[in-house]
C-alpha cells in the first residue's frame, strides 16, 4: 500500500502548510508521494496514472477543492485497487456535507485517517463523464459561471459568491423548455428554470436540491424547479437552500431513476458538473453504483442519511 497526496498548489496555502506537517508527523515509516498539480486536468492525469498501476493498492488523497475531486475521481472511477479521501482545502467542497456527522476539520485531520471508515460510492455518468456530487442545467448553471468568477476575488469562498452569482444571473431568461425521459416515464415540454441530478445532497456552497439524496443508495435523485418568476428567486432561494423546497409540488417536481435523458432539440446547452462547466446537446444522465471506495475520518461515526 502506498499514499499518494495529489495537491493543488493554488488552494489553501496555510492548510497545505499544516498538512506537509501533518504528513511528516503521522505517516512516519510509510511509502508516500506527493503530487503537485500543474493546470487543468492534471489531476485526472495523475489518477490515472495509478489507475493503469493494478499491481498494489493505493489511497489517495485529495487536497483541494472540488473541481480537483472531479478530476481525480475522472481519472480512478471503477478501480477496485484505489481508495479515496478528501482533503477539504479548496474553496467549494460541497461534497463532503453529506456526511452530517463530519466536520470539515474532521477531514483535514490526517491522524483520523488511521482505520478509517470505508463506504462505496456511487457516481453520476453524464455522456461519459463521471460526476460525484451532482450535474445541473439551467438558472443554477448561469449562478455557477459567475460564482467561479467572483470566487477569484473572494478568497474566503463559502456561500457569498454564490448569492452574487445568483443575483447577476437574474438579468438573463430565467426559463427554458425541456422535454425529459426519467426511466419508462416520458415527461410533456415543460419550462423549467433549472434541472438538477444529484449523488450528494449539497451544492452551490449549501443548497440541498435533493435533501434525501444518499452516494451509496444506487438511485439518481432529480429535481426540477418549474418556470419560477424574478419576484420569487429570493423566497425560493430560502426554501432551496433548507431542502424545504420539496413541500411545494407547485414548485419543484421530485423524482428518483436510474437514467433520466433531457431532449435539448440538439440545442447545445451549459452544464454545471460538480462546479465545472460544460457544452451538451442532450445529454443523458445514469447512475453507476459503487464505482469508487471512500475512506473516511473515524473520529465519528458519519451519517449518510
Amino acid at each position: 500500500m502506498k499514499d499518494v497526496f495529489i495537491i493543488n498548489p493554488n488552494s489553501g496555502k496555510k492548510e497545505q502548510y499544516r498538512l506537509i506537517q501533518q504528513i511528516k508527523e503521522n505517516f512516519q515509516g510509510r511509502r508516500i508521494i506527493i503530487e503537485k498539480t500543474k493546470g487543468e486536468g492534471h489531476a485526472q492525469f495523475i489518477a490515472q496514472k495509478y489507475a493503469l498501476k493494478t499491481e498494489e493498492d493505493v489511497h489517495i488523497f485529495v487536497c483541494g477543492g472540488d473541481g480537483t475531486l472531479h478530476e481525480v475521481v475522472n481519472g480512478m472511477a471503477g478501480c477496485e485497487h484505489i481508495s479515496l479521501s478528501i482533503l477539504p482545502v479548496g474553496t467549494g467542497n460541497d461534497f463532503i456535507k453529506s456526511f452530517s456527522g463530519l466536520t470539515r476539520e474532521d477531514f483535514l485531520d490526517l491522524s483520523n485517517y488511521d482505520k478509517g471508515q470505508e463506504v462505496d460510492c456511487d457516481l453520476l455518468k453524464v455522456n461519459g463523464e463521471y460526476v460525484l456530487n451532482t450535474a445541473s442545467i439551467g438558472f443554477d448553471v448561469n449562478v455557477a459561471v459567475y460564482a467561479n468568477k467572483y470566487k477569484k476575488y473572494i478568497p474566503a469562498g463559502g456561500i457569498i459568491p454564490y448569492y452574487m452569482g445568483m443575483w447577476a444571473s437574474l438579468r438573463r431568461p430565467l426559463g427554458k423548455e425541456y422535454r425529459l425521459q426519467i426511466d419508462d416515464r416520458r415527461l410533456p415540454e415543460t419550462k423549467y428554470t433549472f434541472l438538477v441530478f444529484s449523488n450528494g445532497r449539497f451544492y452551490g456552497g449549501g443548497y440541498q436540491p435533493c435533501p434525501d439524496a444518499l452516494i451509496n443508495d444506487g438511485i439518481l435523485d432529480v429535481c426540477l424547479i418549474k418556470d419560477v418568476k424574478r419576484t420569487q428567486i429570493v423566497s425560493m432561494a430560502k426554501l432551496y437552500e433548507k431542502g424545504e423546497h420539496v413541500d411545494y409540488p407547485d414548485l419543484a417536481e421530485m423524482y428518483q431513476a436510474q437514467t433520466v435523458h433531457v431532449d435539448t432539440n440538439n440545442e447545445e446547452v451549459i452544464m454545471n458538473l460538480d462546479g465545472e462547466i460544460r457544452t451538451m446537446k442532450n445529454p443523458t444522465i445514469e447512475i453507476e453504483p459503487s464505482m469508487i471506495r471512500l475512506i473516511l475520518p473515524r473520529t465519528k461515526m458519519s451519517s449518510l442519511e
